[in-house]
């Protein structure tokens, strides 16, 4: 484990625009990453399918085109965006709201699991000594080093109250640019996000390309591999658009293999998501 003071060579200058930037900030991991373009992913516990696989679609995307992904190693929209990220081959940080020995020490399963593989090929930061617990403060706190991480902070999906709103907040006070995924009207878990675009907070997404272009990096420029399932799923979507899940099924695929399949083929433009959910072949 390392301490990072914030003169050192290795801390990342993107944190010293907080009003209190981290010192020392805590790590695991390569500390080079933390100097990287990088984009902050963020969103609810409790995400619906719909959220998982923009959360995935997202972080793919953005980690095929070489950007680190920032989130907070939290259930749900957190845990998509950092899985997505790997899944494709990519770098991810996550920023988290107890000290490292502490947070690692109360993971298990399958976030134990997740931490290590951010830890093996990014990092694990905190702004908290290594043994301090979590408490209400430390996240809010969190929140605000992960808006500093990236170059643009995207809210996935926020019910009202939600810690990603927070995150929001500090990278708009950063200066950075936030966007926000839109949902269906009276949606609890798009309620966060459909109030951030209204108010003028946050730019509405309305394609993966789109974002990609914001940080410069052209959906036909992402290293987007040909493979037996890709295949398999397009050959699946010729005759129709399809359900995911129906989709999932029929192929015999884990959902979660599915959806880092399809944010594949969503990058390259060879299969759209309709408004209605279901997956069609361009």
């Amino acid at each position: 484990m390392k301490a990072l003071s914030s003169d050192s060579e290795d801390y990342p200058r993107a944190l010293l625009d907080l009003r209190d930037p981290p010192h020392p900030l805590w790590l695991e991991g390569d500390a080079g990453v933390l100097s990287r373009r990088a984009v902050s992913i963020v969103g609810t516990r409790r995400m619906t399918p719909y959220g998982a696989r923009v959360a995935r679609e997202l972080a793919t995307a953005f980690a095929s085109a070489g950007i680190v992904v920032v989130s907070g190693l939290a259930q749900g929209i957190d845990s998509a965006a950092h899985e997505g990220a790997l899944e494709a081959g990519g770098i991810s940080v996550a920023v988290v709201g107890a000290g490292l020995e502490a947070f690692l020490a109360d993971s298990r399963g399958r976030r134990g699991a997740l931490a290590q593989r951010i830890r093996d090929s990014g990092a694990l930061v905190s702004e908290f000594p290594p043994d301090a617990p979590a408490r209400t403060w430390t996240f809010a706190k969190r929140d605000a080093t992960i808006a500093a991480l990236g170059e643009i902070t995207i809210v996935v999906e926020a019910p009202a109250g939600s810690g990603a709103l927070i995150t929001a907040d500090e990278a708009h006070r950063l200066g950075r640019t936030v966007y926000a995924v839109p949902g269906p009207l009276g949606a609890r878990t798009s309620v966060g996000t459909n109030t951030l675009i209204a108010e003028g907070r946050a730019r509405a997404i309305t394609s993966v390309p789109m974002v990609l272009d914001a940080m410069g990096a052209s959906a036909t420029t992402l290293r987007v591999d040909r493979d037996p399932i890709g295949a398999r799923i397009l050959e699946a979507l010729a005759p129709a658009p399809a359900d995911p899940d129906a989709l999932a099924r029929r192929l015999g695929l884990r959902p979660a293999q599915l959806t880092t399949e399809v944010a594949r083929l969503v990058v390259s433009g060879e299969v759209v998501c309709g408004a209605d959910g279901r997956l069609a072949r361009r």
